[in-house]
């Protein structure tokens, strides 16, 4: 796909996003689930801008649909009962068309809507106020863990933390920074510079935070890792790529970090995106996507361990494969409500028009 395409796509996406969604940030998602169909196509002159107004209806379709399997599946993970879940996200994604008010990170409004229904639920039932309360403490510390603020405070959540996060290092080293007004003072009482104590609340403030999310029961997304876990895969990262885009050295280099590297990151340029998620132990699935310009967006997968010097080895990696179309035997009846989208793009517009009223 050369600039000129890209650049007629992302300008036609976003005066289609801006005049249905004004008020969802929802531009990059779309633009990149269309782009990674378009690049998978074969392509003719003058037909980008129809391509992309039939793709258009079903990406929205499944992006709302994802953001109502976002609602439903926290709160079925707390309340077990479906009927309620189901429920709980319908009225979610409408009070997601029909508001008024800018919206930018929609997953998370997502979330934090479908939250604060199943407390109004759990809040009008009595003799369920205590799991109303436990659901009203840990979204207000999981908020504040999630944040970018460098500064979070645990006034009233310490029944949430596991002891063993209470009797550890880091939140030991996190009282010691909290006996101090502010960092200056904590410079002068340790002798060091402004920029070192600044280091060292960071690095503190960042493995508690992971520590607790783990504690939490929170198993994906690079929050996980602590800092120097963080900096670490980081660091192998850009080792991976300046392997890559070496010469035969790197190649090399490639093999004695594992045999099957160099076929599972062959063709990538850079990492455009990348996730982790804990296997047990010091153990991690991380995955690596590049975009490139292949006809696929580049996607594998690298199982690495990180030791307690955090060293990252490799246990195992693959190149991942692209979904692919499966034919319904003839003698395969699906039932017709079957396969409906959840939100329809009808039903989405006609929801946004009426808002606009």
């Amino acid at each position: 796909m050369d600039n000129e395409t890209y650049s007629l796509i992302v300008e036609q996406l976003s005066c289609l996003v801006q005049d249905s969604f004004s008020n969802l940030n929802i531009l990059d998602e779309v633009t990149n689930s269309i782009l990674i169909r378009v690049i998978k196509m074969p392509l003719h002159d003058g037909d980008i801008r129809s391509t992309v107004n039939a793709l258009y209806p079903r990406v929205i379709e499944e992006l709302f649909a994802g953001y109502h399997n976002t609602a439903y599946r926290y709160c079925l993970k707390r309340s077990k009962q479906a009927d309620l879940s189901n429920d709980i996200a319908q009225e979610t994604i409408y009070l997601l068309l029909t508001s008024k008010k800018l919206i930018n990170q929609v997953e998370f409004w997502v979330r934090k809507v479908a939250h604060n229904l199943l407390c109004k639920h759990y809040r009008n039932l009595m003799d369920e106020s205590r799991l109303y309360q436990e659901l009203v403490n840990e979204a207000s510390l999981i908020n504040q863990i999630t944040s970018n603020e460098e500064e979070f405070s645990f006034s009233g959540h310490e029944k949430l933390i596991p002891e063993s996060v209470l009797r550890g290092s880091n939140y030991a080293s996190y009282l010691k920074l909290k006996q101090f007004d502010n960092l200056g003072d904590y410079a002068k009482a340790k002798r060091i510079s402004y920029e070192a104590a600044k280091s060292i609340s960071k690095k503190t403030i960042r493995n508690l935070k992971a520590e607790i999310l783990l504690a939490l029961g929170w198993q994906a997304s690079p929050d996980i890792l602590d800092y120097r876990q963080y900096k670490s895969i980081q660091s192998f990262i850009r080792k991976l790529l300046a392997a890559i885009n070496g010469t035969g050295k790197g190649l090399a280099d490639l093999r004695k970090l594992h045999p099957a590297l160099p076929e599972a990151l062959e063709g990538y340029k850079s990492v455009d995106d990348w996730g982790v998620t804990m296997l047990g132990g010091r153990r991690f699935r991380l995955y690596l996507m590049h975009l490139g310009t292949e006809p696929f967006p580049l996607m594998s997968t690298v199982i690495v361990t990180i030791n307690s010097r955090n060293h990252v080895q490799v246990e195992s990696c693959k190149r991942n494969q692209h979904a692919g179309t499966h034919n319904i035997p003839a003698n395969v009846l699906i039932p017709k409500e079957k396969g409906k989208a959840l939100w329809p793009y009808d039903r989405i517009v006609s929801l946004l028009n009426e808002k606009k009223r």
